[in-house]
């Protein structure tokens, strides 16, 4: 079984997985929902990717991998928080392989089985690190020696492109793209994809104009909330921030009892994943991710107490 996350990264991890072990089963998951999808899980073997550790569910995923009979892999290359270590996690999962340098989780997992691979899973690696912008790293640029770049680059940024949009947005369709990578398609050859890259890319221009229209400020934070268009999350955040001249921004979306909440950065030197943890706790929830992009999830209601929360720990720590 491939637990792994929904984005690039985690979906390119994922059919890496699944091109090593062609009969496992692939489950989507969020790190606030993995300690309850690990624990329903049934497979001799579990292959974990792209997750980070919460810091509010640390001790709780720690105590479930220990107990787990499962054979668990898991890769991850988010920040671990300071309510576990990295020592701990490796005697608690028969093999946890991490990075916080400058390795995504689809380069960690290919890293680590290639020998068992075709050599152009590369390819899936390549693209992982182009969406989680590890592309730059020594892994990646390694690689990318190998194979033309224009290629590669058009490949990932069309399934990029694709995924926001309605049709792949339920993970029955992102299993079905996932399926076809691990058996060596390319992201244009999936049916759909490439129309629907070239529709998002006119969707993401009437976004920002939008989002001049309706991004609020708050302190140092522009922010918006509730549009139609869900798989738009990351670029909301961003025209968010852009269009009132602020350092961070964010997107709120409701989703039945709960808040997702979808951060970006303008300038660097803000840590992310260290203002979400610290928001959301304040008001209930939990969050994290990296320094340059982090989301969290909320309980309805308490989003304005979260945006003055999260302006709180910018006045201490920029």
């Amino acid at each position: 079984m491939v637990l792994t996350h929904a984005d690039i990264d985690g979906m390119c991890a994922g059919a890496i997985a699944l091109s090593r072990f062609p009969g496992a089963k692939v489950f989507f998951t969020k790190p606030v929902s993995l300690y309850f999808d690990l624990d329903a899980a049934e497979a001799e073997r579990i292959i974990i990717c792209d997750m980070a550790v919460t810091r509010k569910g640390a001790a709780d995923l720690v105590s479930l991998l220990k107990r787990k009979r499962a054979e668990i892999t898991y890769f991850d290359h988010h920040p671990i928080p300071e309510t576990t270590s990295l020592e701990e996690l490796r005697r608690s999962a028969k093999k946890f392989v991490w990075s916080e340098s400058d390795m995504c989780a689809s380069e960690l997992v290919y890293d680590y089985f290639k020998k068992e691979l075709p050599p152009e899973r590369a390819w899936l690696a390549l693209y992982g690190a182009i969406g989680d912008f590890t592309d730059e790293g020594k892994s990646a640029q390694s690689i990318m020696q190998n194979w033309d770049k224009h290629q590669v680059y058009f490949e990932v940024c069309s399934m990029i492109m694709a995924i926001k949009m309605k049709r792949f947005e339920d993970y029955d369709a992102k299993r079905g793209i996932v399926s076809a990578l691990a058996k060596g398609h390319n992201p244009s050859n999936i049916d759909g994809i490439v129309e629907c890259a070239a529709e998002a890319v006119g969707r993401e221009l009437e976004l920002y104009h939008e989002a001049r229209e309706k991004a609020m400020l708050i302190g140092r934070i522009g922010y918006m909330k509730d549009l139609p268009s869900f798989g738009f999350r990351g670029p909301a955040a961003l025209f968010s921030a852009t269009v009132t001249n602020s350092p961070i921004g964010m997107y709120m979306h409701r989703r039945k009892n709960i808040v997702d909440v979808t951060i970006r950065r303008r300038v660097p030197g803000i840590a992310l994943n260290k203002l979400a943890e610290y928001a959301s706790e304040r008001v209930g929830g939990s969050g994290g991710g990296h320094a340059e992009a982090a989301g969290c999830r909320l309980p309805i209601g308490t989003e304005n107490a979260f945006l003055d929360a999260a302006n709180e720990w910018l006045k201490k720590n920029e």
